[in-house]
């Protein structure tokens, strides 16, 4: 099965500040080769409920093998004896509408910088999250997926959700937010009232108080990886460029743009909700 990455032009470079393990948020969950394993520290697993039925106890610092910011797993046994989950930080998965596996990046994460992701690194870490899901990834995939054509364009009008993903990937590929306003136009066309088309002005505004070209580069490529994750296909395709132009206006007050994308992926990811103005 052919997976998509989501994240072309970022990578990561661990900087050892132990914030995976910090458990803000979110829990390190155990499959049962994971168990298996850490047969030596059973004392520092729990039960649960839920998809997976063990994780890794905390306590006030994160994760009860962190140490002195080093994981006691990885020190005393070595790397391959970490949970799965542990390897596969910062990135994760989703599903696509088509049932594609999606591999995505946690901008979180606070080794998050320009780069490329090499291809090892990437085979290694899809191997890994089949292998944590392991009889039930195909199950993932199908629950993941959507099983009807069409999807909204806006609300009383429907496409082909190749024709969405064709919409998205024109709309977000732009090389600046003039030429971006432009591409809305075409399509959408009377439609784009649907759209607060001032958050535009609003955007180059901020962008012009930094007069940095980096940085509307990247909002924009930042724009394209969420529309490839695809957060809000469950909305009229209008609302989601308004929702992700919103999100541009956000980042766009920010010098340290990667930082503020960090921000938005705690929303999406930690606290399931974006409410932004």
């Amino acid at each position: 099965m052919k997976w998509e990455i989501t994240f072309n032009g970022i990578t990561y470079r661990c900087i050892n500040c132990a914030y995976c393990c910090s458990c803000e948020g979110w829990r390190i969950y155990l499959n049962y080769f994971d168990v298996l394993k850490l047969k030596d520290y059973k004392d520092c697993i729990e039960r649960c409920k839920g998809e997976f039925k063990y994780r890794l106890k905390i306590n006030e610092r994160g994760c009860i093998l962190l140490n002195n910011n080093l994981c006691r797993v990885h020190l005393e046994k070595g790397y391959e004896f970490k949970p799965l989950m542990c390897k596969i930080f910062p990135f994760s998965s989703m599903v696509k509408w088509d049932g594609t596996p999606l591999l995505i990046i946690k901008h979180y994460c606070k080794g998050i910088c320009k780069g490329e992701t090499d291809k090892k690194v990437i085979k290694e870490v899809i191997e890994y999250i089949k292998e944590l899901y392991f009889d039930n990834f195909e199950e993932i995939i199908e629950n993941g997926m959507e099983h009807s054509s069409k999807t909204l364009l806006y609300k009383d009008f429907k496409i082909t959700w190749e024709e969405r993903e064709e919409f998205g990937r024109y709309i977000f590929s732009s090389k600046n937010f003039d030429e971006m306003f432009e591409r809305c136009k075409e399509i959408f066309g009377n439609n784009i009232k649907l759209i607060d088309i001032g958050i535009f002005k609003s955007i180059k505004n901020n962008i012009a108080k930094y007069h940095n070209q980096e940085n509307e580069e990247e909002i924009i490529r930042y724009l394209l990886e969420l529309n490839r994750r695809e957060h809000f296909r469950k909305i009229p395709f209008y609302e989601e460029v308004e929702k992700l132009l919103k999100i541009s206006k956000y980042l766009s007050k920010f010098k340290n743009v990667l930082r503020a994308e960090g921000n938005i992926d705690k929303k999406l990811f930690i606290d399931k909700k974006i409410n932004i103005h």
